[in-house]
């Protein structure tokens, strides 16, 4: 899992009222059509619609195009290095230096060097949706997978309306570009080179030539590493963005959120796990399934805690995740079956359906589970030792790759089917598999004594009934 400051935890923008959250949402997207527009016509004035920090943006491009070293340009993302060659290839060193951050912007404007068509609808790239949080705003291309939300441009709030911080498409554009490139089978240069030559319309500039810096200014290349863009910016919005959408309940930004901060250095939130279970647990009470598997085992990991609060407060989670197919859940949800917790009547079939399923979701231990439910559960009339000896067959079958719980398994099932010389000899070699497999003491004493003690009674024909509490045993750090 991973994750992601101080300062988000800091971070209290003031909410806006619903009448004008929507207000400050619909003027976001009015002025990113009206930008959309404007720039796909190639309109300079299009940049009007642009935040200052995009004309600094540009000022940063032009002074790279002036002094930039080879190693420099490749610093740059995809797109911002050939925006970088673009000046290069079309303006000399007089007129780069007469530019500002607008005039270099506009002239991308109107030589339709930047578009925001998309490739999979005609037309401009449309918002479906935009989050607020105080004068940042961040909008979705689409809505949310999964997974993930499709976030697209930034913008901010100045004086005279919302603007688009163009910069914040530029890691997007650049891992498109990238994507290009690898599915096309060549190399960055070559891609680079290719798309040069589309843009300019004519034989593709060779980067061997554009790489050379116009001027050799070892000062100027070394403000350029201080004046390096914050491209790591629009990442930051985004989690505001989450925080906000996690505040309204959004269950996948809460599982965007607890994530992050489960992560062992985070980048944009601070580590905080309990937090971190909270977001998690909310957003599986909002129905993420996801969610509730990380909740589950967040909430069961911690043996010393095990009880029947936390049991009742686990099971919604391990029953969600369980219904929405994930086999680690079915197997927790089974037992709860098996040992009767959270208010669940104690029941070994239902158990052991679940055990089924979750060797079917993948689970290659669940038939282990499953020999083990059926051939030593304690409820009269549900036992059964014929179904469980038919399942450990397979198991049978492969016994030089069994572990030692397996072959325990394969003992009881043997010998709750009175084969009680075969459950002496899987019984002890079960045992002797022990010191290999459980290297703290303590664990490995418990479980050793237990498999003996199962061993003694199927040595007087005696087979063996679950006389414990998995749970229980847990807490105190004992194994079966």
């Amino acid at each position: 899992m991973r994750a992601m400051g101080l300062w988000l935890a800091l971070w209290a923008a003031p909410a806006l009222a619903a009448g004008d959250d929507l207000a400050e949402m619909n003027a976001v997207s009015r002025a990113w059509d009206r930008y959309a527009e404007l720039v796909n016509a190639n309109k300079p004035e299009s940049t009007d619609l642009l935040a200052a920090s995009s004309f600094t943006h540009f000022t940063f491009l032009r002074d790279a195009a002036l002094y930039a070293s080879a190693d420099q340009l490749r610093r740059l993302p995809s797109d911002d290095r050939i925006k970088a060659y673009l000046l290069r290839a079309t303006q000399d060193e007089a007129a780069l230096k007469k530019m500002d951050g607008v005039a270099v912007a506009r002239l991308f404007a109107s030589k339709g060097w930047i578009s925001v068509r998309s490739d999979e609808q005609e037309g401009p790239v449309s918002l479906t949706h935009v989050t607020i949080t105080g004068d940042h705003a961040v909008s979705e291309l689409g809505p949310p997978t999964e997974n993930n939300f499709q976030f697209g441009p930034d913008f901010v709030r100045e004086k005279d309306g919302w603007k688009y911080r163009l910069e914040s498409s530029a890691l997007a554009a650049s891992a498109a570009f990238d994507q290009s490139a690898t599915n096309a089978g060549v190399s960055a240069t070559q891609m680079t080179e290719f798309v040069l030559g589309r843009i300019l319309e004519a034989e593709p500039p060779r980067l061997a030539v554009l790489d050379r810096a116009p001027v050799d200014d070892a000062a100027a290349r070394i403000r350029l590493n201080e004046q390096w863009p914050d491209y790591d910016s629009v990442f930051r919005f985004r989690v505001e963005a989450l925080w906000r959408k996690a505040e309204a309940e959004d269950g996948l930004a809460q599982l965007a959120l607890g994530s992050m901060m489960l992560d062992e250095n985070p980048q944009y939130v601070q580590r905080d796990p309990k937090q971190a279970l909270e977001w998690l647990e909310r957003a599986s009470n909002n129905g993420n399934t996801r969610a509730a598997m990380y909740t589950v085992g967040l909430l069961m990991q911690d043996a010393s805690q095990f009880g029947d609060a936390l049991y009742r407060r686990a099971l919604p989670h391990v029953q969600r995740a369980a219904n929405a197919s994930n086999g680690m859940a079915m197997l927790e949800l089974s037992r709860f079956y098996v040992e009767g917790l959270a208010g669940l009547p104690r029941d070994c079939r239902q158990a052991a359906d679940w055990q089924a399923r979750a060797e079917e979701a993948g689970i290659e231990h669940a038939r282990n589970e499953q020999v083990w439910t059926l051939a030593t559960c304690p409820i009269p009339g549900q036992r059964d030792p014929a179904r469980a000896l038919e399942l450990a067959k397979f198991m049978m079958e492969r016994k030089d790759k069994l572990s030692a719980s397996e072959l325990d398994t394969v003992a009881a099932a043997l010998a709750a089917n009175r084969r009680f010389d075969e459950a002496v000899a899987y019984q002890n070699e079960a045992i002797e598999k022990v010191p290999a497999e459980i290297t703290d003491r303590k664990a490995q004493a418990a479980t050793v004594k237990r498999m003996r003690q199962r061993l003694g009674d199927y040595r007087k024909g005696k087979d063996y009934v679950l006389d414990y509490n998995l749970y229980d045993e847990a807490k105190e750090g004992k194994y079966r």
